[in-house]
């Protein structure tokens, strides 16, 4: 519809009573401040939007680009939804005042889009400055003054942990904390603390802290106990301040130890994060399983399966297996009632476990 626009009298064709020009300068395509400030940390880099960043580039100029394109997509308005926006940062400028300094970085922002009631697209730009201003994170504050919510403590059932496990363990809490730092930015290690016994991981947050035990478990079996300490009170809820321990201990035994369970020697199978798996050496050799607090408490390593002697089969026969030891050259004999060892033949190299008077057939070798 064609007419004379009531802002400007120009006649043209008339979009709301406006002509397209004084249109478009009272409905632009997108709103912006002039200058925005963004919170960036001189120690780790990351930088403040709604909450603190981890910033996702490697490089310098990659990071201050994701800088500033987040820093002008949290405070750009569009008019709609379907609209093409630019936003393309020019060279940065640093400005004096040492590490409390500002990064000043102009920005140019392109739109392009119509309106409700427009036949064409235009196009409008913006000239803007993002400033960094150099601060101090909350979890780099906290991490220089030694702040931690949770000990992390690991341990062994029965037993100190070898220095292979120490070192093993030790390597996996640090990659394990690493990687929960892109989720959790209070997952650092805030203190190192050799033990006898084991290792001691004071902790920024109580979720990694538990998170890192669970992941031992799994890997390596075992289990875990938790307990509180309140440590203080929070001056603006008035809710109680804690500290977590959390233990996690590995399993005493590895794959082929032999240990005891109700008198009787029985054979490490297999184990998980919730159970042991034993193989009894007597009878008909038949398999149970314990949760962790069972087997530390009912069970007692009888010999590493590393340690037990080799034999070798010289004669079997359906009931009965001879072999002669292959250190002493003492001979055994071994009865198969039941022909539970079917597998065994002569020339066969075989593990066994001596308790006292009794020889027992761990496994066959070769």
């Amino acid at each position: 519809m064609k007419g004379f626009c009531y802002r400007c009298g120009h006649e043209d064709e008339l979009i709301d009573g406006l002509c397209k020009v004084c249109y478009a300068q009272l409905h632009p395509l997108f709103d912006i401040p002039d200058e925005i400030k963004v919170e960036v940390c001189h120690m780790c880099g990351s930088y403040k939007r709604r909450t603190w960043q981890n910033p996702k580039g490697r490089d310098l100029y990659g990071i201050l680009d994701e800088i500033v394109y987040y820093a002008a997509k949290d405070n750009l308005k569009t008019a709609h939804k379907n609209m093409d926006i630019e936003i393309i940062p020019q060279e940065p400028r640093q400005l004096p005042g040492g590490k409390k300094s500002r990064v000043e970085i102009p920005v140019k922002i392109i739109a392009t889009g119509k309106l409700a009631g427009e036949d064409e697209e235009r196009t409008e730009e913006k000239d803007i400055t993002v400033y960094l201003a150099m601060v101090q994170c909350p979890r780099c504050s906290r991490y220089m003054s030694n702040y931690y919510e949770a000990t992390l403590q690991v341990r062994a059932m029965n037993r100190f942990l070898t220095e292979d496990e120490r070192e093993e363990l030790d390597n996996f809490v640090r990659n394990e904390t690493d990687k929960r730092l892109k989720k959790d930015r209070m997952a650092f290690i805030s203190k190192f603390i050799p033990q006898k016994e084991g290792l001691d991981y004071q902790i920024g947050s109580m979720g990694s802290a538990r998170n890192v035990a669970s992941a031992i478990k799994s890997k390596y079996g075992g289990k875990i106990n938790e307990t509180a300490k309140l440590v203080g009170v929070e001056k603006d809820t008035g809710k109680n301040q804690y500290r977590i321990t959390v233990v996690v201990r590995i399993p005493e035994y590895k794959l082929g130890d032999i240990v005891e369970y109700k008198n009787k020697p029985h054979k490490v199978v297999s184990m998980n994060e919730n159970k042991l798996y034993l193989e009894n050496l007597t009878g008909k050799h038949e398999k149970i399983s314990l949760q962790w607090n069972d087997a530390e408490k009912n069970t007692k390593l009888l010999k590493k399966g590393d340690e037990c002697p080799t034999a070798t089969v010289i004669s079997t026969s359906p009931n009965r297996i001879i072999a002669m030891d292959d250190k002493n050259y003492e001979v055994y004999e071994y009865d198969n009632y039941g022909n539970i060892y079917s597998d065994i033949k002569e020339g066969n190299i075989l593990k066994i476990f001596k308790n006292e008077s009794i020889n027992y057939i761990v496994e066959v070798i070769k």
